[in-house]
């Protein structure tokens, strides 16, 4: 059982480095214009459709996730990655583009996704917030391969050509991988200790649920900007910020584990402020740099990458946090629906501060004034104390 166990693990560190592809969407954003004759907006499109149908797939498939269905969503989730990756190669419109990559993608994506999570929550209670975070690695830190991956494959071949090898690799690696999901239901996944210390109105959803999509907002809109302001905006060398996004994808992937345990050891309120405060540092940077320093636009936009990793793993476990087990499918479905308004609002916000002023100056702005109310947000949090786990 331990040996499926970990292998399960494994394989789910390698189905998060494949579906985190989706972040080496800024690489792809830039032969997206040239392929379609698009703007900044329009070629976002895609990239926040399939962010918003992952979300909303999360959240349907997240009511329905029992420890005996976990190999069926796999298994059909990957399907449809597959189907999405090998339209999007002979897609000839955007908006095409937005069906295959955005919704049959990212509703793949969303199914397949929400299995590692909620497997470890099951298996390892008392330490969930580590474990979520070691499996996320994988998905915060597939651009530091894929994107230096992707650029290659268009350079030797073109755009449409690499969307066709993305999709056979999974095919060829993700879905022999579905094999392995199997979880028998016990008797103690079904068991929780009462919480008697939180009444449900000290557990604040809502405003949990705003910090995530300020957080998704801010982190999305960066990550699909990258390589476009880095390149187009601020003319840096293209090798160097193709070298950087896996630099990125390194912090962001180290985010996860590292959040997962001070989640476990401190809690939402410490981890979630000092994300905040990360993010307020990376716009202060930003907006002082412009990009003239190529350093301080790694340091700015790396903490960007950074702090998304962060929420990724800080909200999973606070949820288990506030809520337990029993309720945390149905809890972290809904919750994720703000990673798609997050996806949403940064492309359409980000893509219209680009093409009406040509300028970040506005986005970091933005950003920081975000970051005020996620602090004003924060103080009205309240503090519970660890609630008690059972083993299994």
């Amino acid at each position: 059982m331990k040996t499926r166990h970990t292998l399960m693990i494994i394989s789910s560190i390698t189905m998060m480095l494949l579906m985190g592809t989706v972040y080496a969407y800024s690489v792809f954003r830039y032969h997206i214009e040239n392929l379609y004759q698009t703007n900044t907006l329009e070629s976002g499109l895609p990239y926040m459709t399939s962010l918003f149908f992952y979300a909303l797939s999360m959240m349907i498939s997240g009511r329905h996730l029992k420890p005996n269905r976990l190999r069926g969503f796999v298994f059909y989730g990957t399907l449809l990655i597959v189907l999405g990756w090998f339209l999007s190669g002979i897609s000839q419109s955007i908006y095409i583009l937005m069906l295959s990559y955005g919704l049959l993608i990212g509703t793949g994506v969303g199914m397949v996704y929400g299995v590692p999570i909620y497997m470890v929550q099951k298996l390892y209670p008392s330490k969930s917030g580590l474990m979520t975070g070691i499996i996320l690695l994988g998905f915060g830190m597939s651009p530091l391969i894929t994107a230096p991956l992707s650029k290659y494959l268009i350079e030797i071949t073109s755009i449409r050509h690499t969307f066709f090898i993305i999709g056979a690799l999974f095919l060829i690696i993700q879905l022999p991988l579905s094999f392995l999901f199997i979880l028998k239901e016990r008797d103690t996944f079904k068991k929780e200790i009462a919480d008697l210390r939180v009444h449900e109105k000290l557990k604040p959803f809502k405003r949990i649920y705003a910090l995530f999509v300020i957080s998704t907002t801010v982190g999305l809109m960066m990550i699909g900007l990258t390589y476009q302001v880095g390149v187009r905006y601020y003319q840096l060398d293209e090798r160097s910020v193709t070298m950087a996004l896996s630099i990125f994808a390194i912090l962001n992937g180290v985010a996860r584990p590292l959040f997962g345990r001070w989640m476990d050891q401190k809690g939402f309120k410490f981890s979630a402020t000092l994300s905040v405060s990360l993010i307020i540092l990376a716009s202060v940077v930003g907006f002082i740099n412009r990009g003239e320093n190529f350093i301080l636009f790694s340091v700015s936009f790396g903490l960007y990458w950074f702090n998304l990793g962060a929420w990724l793993a800080i909200v999973p476990a606070t949820i288990k946090e506030f809520y337990g087990i029993k309720q945390y499918s149905k809890k972290y479905g809904i919750m994720f629906t703000g990673y798609g308004i997050g996806a949403i609002l940064g492309t359409l916000v980000s893509g219209y501060i680009m093409d009406f002023f040509g300028n970040t100056t506005y986005i970091y702005g933005l950003i920081f004034g975000l970051m005020m109310i996620s602090l004003i947000i924060l103080s009205q949090m309240p503090r519970i104390k660890k609630r008690p786990q059972l083993g299994v």
